[in-house]
């Protein structure tokens, strides 16, 4: 009997001492703050492609959490969250416990970032934001404009300038750049197709290209929308009657280190994109348009207007049907500036 009772008491024991270690467990995992050397509100940890439940751990150890790499690795396992993590940034709150922690991670609750194209910009310069961009991942440094379209996958000969959409763009922070070069690639064209398959049927234009090349011009030559359609209508006007587009946006693009301000010698000086010296569009886009320019582009005003002329920087523009018009204009407005 005696026996029995001292047996009894012996499995007590270690049943007392199981419910104590699992509790303690329960309380370091789930109750216990784990906290960050120097107190930081939050801490940033990166998931790079190939990256261990163990790295992890490591990284958060590396980053001042008092917490044994082993035990979390251990935790993650436990929770059957130690077979995949989203690759990406994950901010983790100061303090969390380590099942917080597991959570966050396993949530795939990523940072979010944001790169902004804006219409008018050219694919150099677009190029130059994206490899400066400290919320991308660059695995390819010597990306330029010989290699981004072969990146975008796009056909073999594609010049880079009007490809890519103006939008925003919103990814995990440190995805590749290529991500959003692609996706602005994939939408551009989309954008292109369709504007070109519901065109009016008095566009002068004869290719989606050659659609693409005109939204670049009028992108360049206003940001109003009211005026969008009416500058479409000139230039589709001048191209109907073998005119000359005469349009400065295209001659700048064509000089190489611009200053900024144009002269009569700029436009005399022919070249590819001097369109006061060469008929027709110019060889490529000369910028990336927006949506509404290729709208634009696609569906002009019915109109006669032959000219147009900025009204300083009202940013309203006047149209005129005849050269004596459009001469008066520009006088009117260059007296208005004391020129």
């Amino acid at each position: 009997m005696k026996f029995v009772v001292k047996l009894l008491a012996a499995c007590g024991l270690i049943a007392l001492l199981a419910f104590g270690l699992l509790g303690g467990a329960y309380y370091y995992v789930n109750v216990r703050p784990v906290l960050f050397e120097g107190n930081p509100p939050e801490v940033v940890i990166k998931v790079d492609k190939g990256s261990t439940i163990r790295s992890i751990a490591n990284s958060l150890k590396q980053a001042g959490a008092d917490v044994d790499p082993s035990i979390l690795t251990r935790a993650f396992s436990f929770y059957d969250q130690d077979k995949s993590v989203h690759v990406g940034y994950y901010r983790i709150p100061n303090p969390s416990t380590i099942r917080e922690i597991i959570d966050k991670f396993a949530s795939g609750d990523v940072i979010m970032s944001k790169f902004t194209l804006v219409e008018g910009t050219e694919t150099a310069k677009f190029l130059t934001r994206i490899k400066n961009s400290e919320d991308l991942d660059h695995a390819d440094p010597e990306l330029d404009l010989k290699t981004v379209m072969s990146v975008v996958h796009a056909p073999e000969g594609t010049h880079p300038e009007g490809q890519f959409a103006t939008d925003t763009f919103v990814f995990a922070k440190g995805s590749p750049d290529t991500l959003v070069l692609r996706r602005a690639y994939r939408e551009q064209q989309e954008r292109i197709k369709k504007a070109w398959e519901t065109r009016s049927l008095n566009v002068a234009v004869k290719s989606p290209y050659e659609l693409l090349i005109l939204a670049s011009i009028i992108e360049k030559e206003t940001g109003q929308n009211s005026d969008r359609a009416l500058v479409s209508s000139v230039f589709n006007n001048r191209l109907k009657r073998g005119m000359l587009l005469q349009t400065d946006p295209t001659v700048i693009y064509g000089i190489e280190n611009f200053n900024g301000k144009i002269t009569k010698e700029h436009l005399r000086t022919d070249h590819p994109y001097n369109t006061y010296t060469r008929p027709g569009l110019p060889p490529t886009p000369i910028c990336n348009p927006g949506l509404a320019a290729i709208e634009a582009a696609a569906h002009p005003a019915d109109t006669d207007y032959l000219y147009f002329v900025a009204m300083g920087k009202s940013g309203q523009t006047k149209f005129s049907k005849t050269l004596k018009e459009h001469n008066a204009a520009v006088q009117k407005y260059l007296r208005s500036q004391g020129l």
